[in-house]
């Protein structure tokens, strides 16, 4: 005889896991923060190295299109 157990997927990978489930077992996210709450898709994002990256690739785009504007129209 089995036991019936709630599933939800994973909001990192979207495979099926456990609702209980701490931690993936497919992609090994972390579902649980240390305070015990579950952890978002977005809040796993939110770093401070995800923002530097972001801030160096919004300057290199204006740089070229600076650039695009004042000598390649010549």
């Amino acid at each position: 005889m089995t036991v019936a157990k709630k599933l939800t997927k994973c909001p990192y990978c979207k495979e099926t896991i456990a609702a209980e489930a701490i931690r993936c077992r497919h992609c090994h996210a972390d579902l649980v923060d240390k305070t015990g709450r579950r952890t978002s898709f977005f809040s796993r994002y939110n770093t401070f190295r995800t923002g530097f990256i972001v801030g160096i690739l919004f300057t290199l785009v204006v740089g070229f299109l600076v650039y695009l504007q004042f000598y390649v129209s010549r």
